[in-house]
């Protein structure tokens, strides 16, 4: 198959660009001709070239709204898909969904919208939700098919009626597999290291989890956060307001994140709002064991009490609880990490997700 994948931003590196990455090179490994189209030079498009996957820059593809360069870049996209000819095109993100899906109906090509969690999820700032909603439901009548990465965005998708249930395909991300491609685990057998890896933005929710940490001070435990982000300096500022700092340590913007999932206890992510975060799919890749806040596909993931502990979004008290569970009881830590291992194998690898890629595209090509 001939495939072209879109998505706006090239950085910072999220869910959203991993997985392209993850699928782009698999499929590619499965023989199948793949370029990428997006808005600018970065992480994304270097990854991608040093594995030889063509990459068009776009300039005109940004995030925000402007109809001026909006509609150019309607214009330049016509004009690319024509001259690559793909068999079919996947979009990712909002703003490239829209324009791509817009220019797939005019030039009569096959397209995928893939939902990383919708922009009018619960949780979502309510002005945008409304805005993005009525988007969302317009753009349903040009979209040939969807792929949801968690059952909660198709539901989501049907309860709103964006467009018909049988168009869309729950296909949930995949990770590499870190605990083969890394070296051993190395414990820190003076404090239980506790990771989460998330940008710092009103999704994450750092707050509840500075919260949590601060009715845990008496027990023997560490926090590494890895990330960068609009609310970056803030969080710092945070946690020496809440005399929490010598407990917290902030990587900003990391390369090596296997190595930090390796060398950690457990793995930790409060949200208000998500779609199947790839971070959690990692963290189950090294068997570590997760808590994570009850919001989008999250529950799809983590079984409570199986492979860790589902939190309700915003609640430091129960954090607080099922943090200090993890980090007294090592036989549990183990007993939820070897099961979030097993989860990850036959669940969230990279090769089940691209063989049920791969299969429905065919499956949509075959199609009259």
């Amino acid at each position: 198959m001939k495939i072209i994948q879109v998505i706006t931003l090239s950085e910072p590196i999220g869910g959203a660009q991993m997985v392209l990455y993850n699928n782009t090179k698999a499929l590619v490994t499965k023989g199948h001709k793949v370029t990428v189209i997006v808005g600018q030079k970065g992480s994304l498009s270097d990854k991608l070239q040093a594995i030889k996957v063509p990459v068009i820059h776009l300039s005109s593809l940004q995030r925000e709204i402007n109809p001026f360069t909006d509609y150019k870049c309607y214009k330049e996209m016509k004009a690319l898909l024509q001259q690559e000819a793909p068999d079919i095109v996947i979009s990712h993100s909002s703003k490239a969904g829209i324009l791509c899906r817009l220019a797939c109906h005019t030039k009569k090509i096959r397209n995928i919208f893939t939902i990383h969690g919708w922009s009018f999820t619960p949780g979502v700032k309510s002005s945008r939700r409304k805005l993005y909603l009525a988007l969302e439901k317009l753009m349903g009548k040009f979209s040939d098919r969807m792929i949801a990465v968690s059952g909660f965005d198709k539901q989501l998708a049907i309860k709103h009626n964006i467009c018909n249930p049988e168009r869309i395909k729950v296909i949930y991300n995949g990770s590499p597999d870190y605990l083969e491609t890394t070296k051993p685990k190395k414990h820190n057998v003076k404090a239980i290291k506790l990771l989460m890896t998330a940008r710092f933005s009103f999704q994450k929710d750092h707050k509840t989890l500075f919260k949590a940490i601060q009715q845990l001070r008496d027990l023997n435990f560490e926090v590494d956060l890895v990330g960068n982000g609009d609310l970056f300096e803030e969080t710092k500022m945070l946690a020496k307001e809440m005399d929490i700092n010598h407990l917290v340590t902030f990587h900003g913007e990391r390369n090596d994140i296997p190595r930090f999932l390796n060398e950690a206890d457990a793995f930790v992510l409060t949200s208000r709002f998500e779609g199947l975060p790839l971070s959690i799919c990692e963290a189950m890749s090294v068997g570590l064991p997760v808590i994570a806040s009850n919001v989008g596909g999250i529950s799809e993931m983590v079984k409570d009490d199986y492979n860790g502990y589902l939190i309700p979004k915003e609640n430091e008290t129960v954090l607080a609880q099922k943090l200090a569970s993890i980090i007294k009881d090592k036989e549990k830590r183990q007993q939820l990490g070897a099961n979030a291992r097993a989860t990850y194998l036959s669940t969230f690898s990279i090769d089940r997700m691209a063989t049920t890629t791969e299969q429905y595209l065919q499956q949509i090509l075959n199609e009259k």
